[in-house]
């Protein structure tokens, strides 16, 4: 975000505005910036008293800095306050996406037209539910369900149904981004196809037509993702669209994209554990399938399920 903040700040031109839109910023899955700065501080200390008793082992006190910094607001990056408009939803935070309701935060000069504008997009916002959210907002900040607040809440639950939908991915052969070392937010899953999942795709779902995929040509994702949908019962998302058409290419000559699906698990504790079971019969099934007899290979048979 930096290197962006940057860029308009020394390139673009004066009347150039951010739209910044942050309806995650509460689903992030790794500790926010105060508590990392909190932990560092903690760890500060520590050395500092070490240093100060002789008789301790200095070798013994190894520092761990922060791999992941939690949410960052890009309106608080240096110069940018003036030039973003911080756009969030009541959809995300509370599960309410149907209710179509949310705020933007910004200075007066850059919110003021947006006022002007709204009547004409918008005419009528329900009461009711901008009443609701209003009365929301101050109530998630108190303590909820044994947490300090409902912010506190939604991180671990959305982190717990992260890692049972991941785990349930590892083992069905796809790769997954290691939320130990890489920031982690939203509630989907970027996962890669393993090559096991790959070759488990029948051969007459790839590049076959498809009137929705780019270039109306089933790839890999789009595949799978078929394929996954009509006979496993599992809605995921193909990842080639999010990519531009001159994206990376693999060894293959294929779109890296191609190799990548994206999985939701805002979704019950049971539908993800349903998920999870199909999921991680796919290699097994495709184990399954038949063989050809050494002895009769000028016969082979359809390959299929037995």
């Amino acid at each position: 975000m930096q290197c962006i903040a940057h860029a308009v700040q020394n390139l673009a031109r004066e009347d150039c505005v951010v739209l910044s839109d942050e309806v995650y910023k509460y689903i992030v899955h790794a500790p926010p910036k105060d508590e990392m700065e909190r932990e560092e501080s903690m760890q500060f200390e520590k050395k500092q008293q070490q240093d100060r008793d002789i008789s301790q082992d200095s070798a013994a006190w190894e520092y761990h800095p922060a791999m992941c910094q939690g949410h960052v607001h890009f309106a608080s990056l240096p110069g940018m306050w003036e030039r973003t408009i911080t756009i969030s939803s009541a959809g995300k935070t509370f599960s309410a996406t149907g209710w179509q309701v949310g705020w933007a935060i910004g200075p007066e000069s850059l919110i003021q037209p947006m006022h002007q504008l709204l009547p004409y997009v918008q005419f009528c916002a329900s009461t009711v539910i901008q009443e609701a959210l209003a009365r929301a907002l101050p109530r998630a900040d108190l303590p909820y369900e044994g947490y300090d607040n409902y912010y506190e809440y939604l991180k671990a639950m959305y982190t717990r149904k992260r890692d049972l939908l991941g785990s349930a991915l590892i083992s069905a052969g796809f790769g997954i981004p290691n939320y130990d070392e890489t920031p982690g937010g939203g509630f989907f899953i970027f996962a890669r196809i393993g090559k096991e999942v790959a070759n488990a795709i029948p051969k007459e779902r790839l590049m076959a037509y498809n009137a929705a995929a780019p270039g109306k040509v089933a790839r890999q994702d789009w595949a799978l993702c078929q394929w996954l949908a009509e006979e496993k019962g599992i809605l995921c998302i193909p990842a080639s669209p999010f990519f531009s058409e001159d994206c990376v290419k693999g060894d293959d000559g294929q779109p890296l994209s191609d190799q990548f699906v994206r999985i939701a698990f805002c979704k019950t504790n049971d539908t993800i554990q349903a998920a999870a079971s199909v999921l991680m019969k796919i290699l097994d099934e495709s184990e399954e399938q038949v063989t050809i007899p050494k002895e009769d290979v000028t016969k082979a048979p359809t390959v299929g399920k037995q």
